[in-house]
């Protein structure tokens, strides 16, 4: 799918799978399996924050979008990162201590210069977890066992992103910050890219808002998913660990998902695949995620080259 050229040599090559879906199920396009199963990663958070939203409805907690988008995120670390997670805690009478992804140190180069003893609200998944914990609390629910596959927010949560992707899960596994880590069908993921793409139902539409007005708490500067909906109002991306990607969009005639896996796991890869085929049915795509460059001695010797296949995955 992928090549990586310097100086005229293709020096790597990258293998994967992509398939584009509609909301209703149908594989549009694919290369590769469709059906591989694949631990989809941090690619499920906005699927996961629906059980999270489920909760607080039912007991009428509103969650602003800004919290919202921090429950989706994949974040560096920087300081309005950890705040926000802070901000879901204290919403829930704890602090970080309640915390049970790992310390981290942030990604976030100046935060790391300020902040130098690792903690978990610095660790990317922190907004997910004080999400998770401030369900847990609002449900009446032992927080201290808030990652237990059996317990009950973790069951609805289950549950919820089965539903919204139409499929069975399998496993779990365990994820990089400790949660359960659910495999599903690649084609699975992009039915519900599709879905969140079109606000199928009013909470996965609060989830879309909350992640393209709030990019770059998703990620940061420079990642993928922020980049590619900082581009183009019409896209939702989430990007996941070991080269999982996903992005809906609108910019056609009909919503369209898109999930990708990179047989390597190597991220340098996964976004540009996207951003192709995200181009292929008329977005606007940023030329550094598009097409990003090799360096050598600090400046470009060749790029990082999408298989035309995969460009043309879509054409007409």
């Amino acid at each position: 799918m992928v090549r990586v050229v310097r100086n005229g040599i293709t020096e790597s090559v990258h293998t994967g799978h992509v398939v584009v879906c509609e909301a209703g199920g149908q594989v549009v396009a694919s290369l590769g399996d469709p059906e591989r199963l694949t631990f989809v990663r941090s690619a499920a958070k906005p699927f996961q924050a629906l059980a999270v939203l489920e909760v607080l409805d039912g007991a009428r907690t509103a969650l602003d979008s800004d919290s919202l988008a921090i429950a989706c995120a994949s974040h560096e670390g920087n300081g309005e990162q950890q705040i926000q997670a802070a901000r879901l805690l204290a919403e829930a009478g704890l602090d970080e201590s309640a915390l049970q992804c790992p310390p981290a140190l942030p990604r976030d180069l100046q935060t790391a210069c300020e902040q130098r003893w690792p903690d978990p609200l610095a660790h990317n998944c922190s907004g997910k977890h004080a999400s998770f914990l401030l369900a847990t609390v609002t449900m009446g629910a032992d927080h201290a066992t808030y990652l237990d596959a059996a317990h009950p927010f973790q069951r609805l949560l289950a549950e919820r992103l089965a539903a919204a992707c139409s499929t069975q899960l399998h496993g779990p596994g365990v994820d990089g910050c400790g949660a359960p880590a659910w495999l599903l069908p690649l084609r699975a993921l992009a039915v519900g890219f599709a879905r969140l793409s079109a606000g199928h139902e009013p909470r996965l539409r609060r989830i879309r808002g909350a992640m393209q007005t709030y990019p770059e708490l998703i990620g940061a500067p420079g990642a993928y998913d922020t980049e590619l909906m900082r581009a183009d109002g019409r896209v939702v991306a989430k990007r996941g660990a070991e080269a999982v990607f996903a992005a809906g969009t609108t910019a056609g005639s009909r919503p369209l998902g898109i999930a990708v896996k990179i047989t390597d796991g190597g991220h340098r890869a996964d976004g540009p695949v996207a951003a192709a085929v995200l181009e292929a049915l008329g977005c606007t795509v940023p030329d550094e995620v598009r097409h990003p460059v090799v360096l050598g001695g600090g400046v470009s010797q060749g790029v990082v080259e999408v298989d035309t296949a995969v460009a043309n995955l879509v054409a007409g």
